[in-house]
């Protein structure tokens, strides 16, 4: 997992502006599938990897404050029965934010570095409102 640190923060310098690390759209989240709410409060640069289980996920966006703090996972995974999130930062603050499924909450992170988990649609966090 360190190795994908240092992968991310080299990706993040070398093709920060470019198309590879798309960042967040500035439409309003739909909400209708898997989306993300991050708490702006604190949290740096986080670099999001997704896919649908642990096994098949790859580099997704890179989320900076200033980003909307609400928006779609890809169309590729929105719906998916399952979600595994990878998030890395490399700034080491504080960073924060909610998995969400439709109208409620699935998994909360808060981590320095990285955290990761695979999340089902049946899941509910309550710390994500």
């Amino acid at each position: 997992m360190r190795y994908n640190l240092l992968i991310v923060s080299l990706c993040l310098l070398l093709f920060g502006g470019s198309a590879f690390a798309q960042a967040p759209k500035k439409e309003p989240a739909k909400k209708d599938g898997w989306w993300l709410k991050v708490n702006p409060e604190g949290t740096q640069m986080i670099g999001f990897y997704v896919g649908a289980t642990s096994n098949s996920y790859g580099f997704w966006t890179v989320w900076n404050p200033g980003d909307p703090v609400e928006f779609d996972i890809s169309n590729e995974y929105r719906n998916s029965p399952t979600l595994y999130v990878l998030a890395q930062t490399a700034t080491g603050a504080k960073c924060r934010f909610c998995v969400m499924n439709k109208s409620k909450g699935a998994q909360h992170f808060e981590f320095d570095l990285e955290e990761d988990h695979e999340i089902k649609q049946t899941d509910e966090d309550k710390r994500c409102k």
